[in-house]
């Protein structure tokens, strides 16, 4: 029988809304429960047993608000934490600690540790990124990856670029994959398809669907350009639809943005909830993700699963998500997007082909394969180290 282990799971990622990182820490925390242990949360500011979507919005607001008077917010931010994470681990005595998020507190007494690495992007796209944040993980990430007993990649792709960068050794990383939720699945099997599409103003498997944080590293200056072009090539352009919050460094595609916007066929509607956005994934013709890097990708993963053609690029850890079942195009090239968007808008029957491919590639993943394999890491490395 397995050993019950007390586990301290870092949830700061669900301060925010629930994209990317923070979304990920949410579906493992919540699977995590399934398996026979003890857990207890880390709410950033305080340990809690119980698990919720979004804790201290209005706390971490407040604290948001502070940092735009503090000189280098990471890292009083991320020092204030770390002492009350100390004291959180003298009280709750864990037997191992996972964090979802790169960095792990230094620790006054040691706890086995498991860090979860979703990408590199700081160090190959740094310009993408806000300084502050480069100087932190430039300062913080290796520490606390010789500090762990296991990394976890989310790709045999974040994997290679670790070894290679001379981060870690190949045998002290495990790759396990994204999962993506039940709640992704074809149109027809949503039953309140018809009125959440309505909400948007929308008509299924009627328009092109971006998502994403609107942010450089996703490239939307080429889907934009591309969009632009097509518009002007075909007498009733497909609608482009632009779901997802602004990031960092909008400015970059800005003026891009304004003009896409002057066109009636492009529509932006920001952070979608967790509710609606399987629906808008089901309803889209093609969902485009041209972005330059990607530790996993699960936006296209998720628009196979939603029985959606995708067209995405062919860079950094794509790929080996998409395999063959959807059109992979050079990142950097604005035609080869144009050309495909243009291709697959007007033949039904490639589209349809995407589609069945595309479901049955996602079928290849699923969250809770993803959580068994990391609840033995945790087991396996609080075991070696009793």
């Amino acid at each position: 029988m397995q050993k019950k282990l007390k586990i301290l799971i870092d949830t700061i990622p669900l301060l925010k809304n629930l994209t990317g990182i923070g979304y990920v820490t949410y579906i493992y925390a919540k699977e995590l429960r399934k398996f026979p242990n003890d857990y207890i949360y880390y709410y950033a500011w305080f340990a809690s047993s119980e698990l919720k979507e979004r804790p201290l919005v209005s706390y971490e607001k407040a604290v948001d608000w502070i940092k735009k008077f503090v000189p280098r917010p990471y890292i009083v931010t991320h020092s204030v934490k770390t002492v009350i994470f100390n004291i959180i681990i003298l009280l709750k005595r864990p037997d191992v600690f996972f964090q979802p998020n790169y960095i792990s507190f230094k620790m006054l007494k040691k706890v086995p540790t498991v860090t979860m690495v979703h990408d590199l992007s700081h160090i190959h796209y740094a310009h993408y990124h806000p300084q502050d944040r480069i100087n932190h993980y430039n300062k913080e990430l290796q520490r606390s990856l010789d500090n762990s007993k296991k990394i976890i990649a989310i790709s045999e792709f974040t994997k290679q670029d670790l070894v290679s960068l001379g981060m870690a050794s190949e045998d002290k990383i495990e790759v396990i994959y994204n999962g993506v939720s039940d709640a992704f699945k074809p149109l027809q099997k949503h039953l309140d398809a018809h009125d959440i599409l309505k909400k948007y103003d929308l008509e299924e498997k009627s328009y092109f669907l971006f998502v994403g944080t609107m942010e450089p590293r996703k490239n939307l200056n080429l889907l934009l350009s591309a969009y632009i072009k097509y518009s002007k090539k075909v007498k009733v352009p497909t609608p482009l639809v632009l779901a997802g919050g602004i990031g960092w460094r909008s400015d970059v595609f800005d003026a891009l943005l304004k003009e896409a916007l002057l066109l009636k066929s492009v529509k932006k509607v920001g952070y979608v909830s967790s509710e609606d956005l399987p629906v808008l994934y089901a309803g889209a013709k093609i969902f485009i993700f041209p972005s330059h890097y990607e530790g996993f990708g699960l936006p296209p993963l998720e628009a196979m699963a939603s029985a959606t053609a995708v067209i995405a690029s062919s860079s950094s850890s794509i790929p080996e998500v998409l395999g063959d079942a959807g059109i992979l195009i050079d990142p950097n090239n604005e035609k080869e997007l144009l050309d495909a968007i243009l291709d697959l808008d007007a033949d039904a029957k490639k589209r349809k082909k995407y589609e069945l491919l595309g479901a049955t590639q996602a079928k290849k993943f699923n969250w809770q394969d993803s959580a068994k394999k990391l609840n033995k890491v945790l087991v396996d490395v609080a075991s070696l180290s009793h």
